[in-house]
């Protein structure tokens, strides 16, 4: 056994796996802040809320994403060529690189927010703003350590780092936010003012205590960045790297810090700008959802209150109506729109040392393998859950924000458009990381750049007109990303060659995804009429979808032997797998 295989490594779905679980644990908890928090502060408080974290996403982007994936791929090209002290000067140099650029995001962030917030027309949202700029400092020392052990094929320090940084934001930030408002709205009730202001009404002083509760909650964010990155800090220092003595000392040849410095920023800039088209979507909603909303106010005001019945406070000013608007959006139906492509994004985390590596070293049935995997496991995953939540888009937003019907009335019919648009935007993740790992980088910024396009054409006229308004947004990104994954598969299959199984990879999951979708809709419906609450007739509902597509999957073959083989245990699971099938017929005689 050669020196570079002695050492332990995750296989493709293997670190999927950890991503994933460690993202379920993540959502699971972001989910426990982010649905409480929604309650808390309404449409109102997650306009502020989601506007500090629509400019720190782009800023976080272009000074941090291209460089952990560089950084991975470089450190995955070094350890498959036994250049095991490449390895190591890669993450010195990176740390160096992460540093000066998470403090130039954070200087950005923090000089720029006054411009931008009355940019955009809401000056509510300043201090939520300025309390989000150190996240991108600390995210950015985090992110180096994660792309160097991701590059080891240890997802294992990536994975903790992201469940402590949950857990720190769960705690202080739902902590911070519950109390400030609960201290200002006691303040507003002792002396009729909030934090020195006064307010004429408790409607006014709501909206004032809600700009200080939003950043309360980004404070929380910025608190768990740190975490994650003093937790992932200490591993290292305690646990190292993996890398063995022996393996270093082998023989091998040396390549000086510029030559590797310049490598990683070569690979860096086409991702990082590549990463920044993929925000721009979100960049283009920051821009120009708040100002067409108050073109389409100014046009047409009665227009869009009445659309709403009533779900638009009577005590607002027509000036406030955008804020509100765009908070339920982003608050409810974006929130749980996002919930799938994290998963997603694990599997191009995890993919892209394996393709790398296979890429490298001209392996075309591993880079095939690899490549079917990562599509075929995020279909398997996309098309159910998108479609149920675009069927279910009112009893699920219902279940999670129940006292706040108003902002529930607004996203229901914004989530069915994006619960279509999760399935190609779940895609896309992986899809851009596998091109990039073959080399490819600047074909998902070209692919990406042309489609943001349509999103503006379509964001600025749809969004301006009083009778779709907000609605808008969300058909521009179902349009959007249904035109990048559709051309990034295509591409992805035609550089590396590969004559795809679509039976395989599409139309199985897509079978399965139906089954589920229309199976939790329709049980829905029959259980309203039996059970004896909504929530339980949705709980149902799901469980029933879950139930139909398993037992669907598992009678069409949804999932390959090979994907189970590169699983935990993979040959154990595999012989139970093969005998479902005939279990459940027999079950079913």
């Amino acid at each position: 056994m050669s020196k570079e295989n002695a050492r332990p490594k995750q296989s493709f779905l293997k670190g999927a796996l950890v991503l994933s679980l460690a993202a379920l644990i993540v959502k699971i908890i972001g989910a426990v802040f982010k649905i409480p928090l929604a309650n808390i502060l309404g449409g109102d408080g997650m306009g502020y809320y989601t506007t500090a974290y629509d400019m720190y996403m782009p800023i976080y982007v272009l000074s941090n994403a291209g460089l952990p994936v560089a950084v991975a791929r470089v450190v995955a090209e070094c350890t498959s060529k036994g250049r095991f002290r490449d390895a190591r000067k890669v993450l010195k140099l990176s740390n160096l690189i992460f540093f000066c650029t998470g403090l130039t995001g954070m200087l950005i962030m923090f000089l720029g927010a006054e411009w931008f917030v009355n940019y955009i027309k809401n000056p509510g949202a300043y201090l939520a703003v300025m309390m989000m700029a150190p996240t991108v400092f600390f995210v950015c020392l985090t992110c180096s350590f994660r792309g160097y052990y991701e590059g080891l094929q240890n997802m294992v320090p990536t994975a903790i780092s992201q469940v402590v940084e949950a857990l720190v934001k769960l705690i202080l930030g739902l902590g911070l936010s519950m109390f400030i408002y609960s201290y200002g709205m006691n303040d507003y009730a002792t002396t009729g003012m909030v934090f020195g202001k006064i307010c004429e009404s408790v409607d006014a002083a709501k909206l004032v205590v809600l700009q200080y509760a939003a950043g309360g909650a980004i404070a929380g964010v910025g608190l768990g960045s740190l975490g994650a990155a003093l937790s992932i800090y200490l591993k290292h220092k305690i646990s190292g790297d993996s890398i063995t003595r022996e393996e270093l000392d082998a023989p091998q040849i040396d390549t000086p810090k510029r030559k590797l410095a310049k490598r990683i920023i070569t690979f860096a800039i086409p991702i990082a700008l590549g990463s920044c088209v993929s925000q721009l979507t979100n960049v283009i909603d920051l821009f120009t959802i708040m100002r067409r909303l108050h073109d389409a106010v100014g046009i047409n005001a009665e227009a869009i209150i009445s659309m709403y019945n009533g779900a638009i406070p009577a005590s607002h000013a027509l000036a406030d109506i955008p804020n509100f608007l765009n908070g339920s959006y982003k608050g409810l139906a974006v929130t749980l729109y996002n919930l799938l492509p994290t998963f997603t994004v694990a599997m191009g985390v995890s993919a892209l040392p394996a393709v790398t590596v296979a890429w490298e070293k001209n392996d075309h049935e591993s880079l095939k393998t690899n490549v079917e995997a990562a599509l075929r496991a995020t279909l398997i995953l996309a098309i159910p859950a998108g479609l149920s939540m675009a069927l279910l888009s009112e009893d699920i937003l219902m279940l999670l924000f129940g006292s706040r019907p108003d902002e529930v009335t607004i996203a229901a019919p914004l989530l069915f458009f994006l619960g279509i648009a999760v399935i190609f935007s779940a895609t896309c993740s992986p899809v851009n990381s596998m091109l990039q790992a073959t080399g490819h980088t600047y074909v998902p910024l070209i692919i990406m750049a042309c489609c943001s396009f349509v999103k503006i054409g379509l964001n600025y006229v749809l969004v301006g007109i009083p009778e779709i308004n907000i609605r808008g947004a969300a058909v521009s990104t179902l349009i959007c990303y249904m035109l990048i994954m559709t051309v990034s598969v295509i591409c992805l299959l035609r550089i590396t060659k590969i004559k795809a199984n679509y039976m395989s990879i599409f139309i199985k999951p897509a079978i399965g995804g139906v089954s589920c979708a229309l199976s939790a809709y329709f049980s829905c419906r029959l259980f309203e009429g039996i059970l004896p609450s909504e929530n339980l007739a949705t709980i149902g509902a799901i469980a029933v979808g879950v139930a139909v597509y398993v037992i669907v999957m598992v009678l069409i073959r949804g999932l390959e032997d090979s994907d189970i083989l590169m699983l935990p245990k993979g040959e154990k699971l595999l012989k139970i797998y093969n005998k479902l099938p005939s279990l459940v017929k027999k079950a079913k005689s």
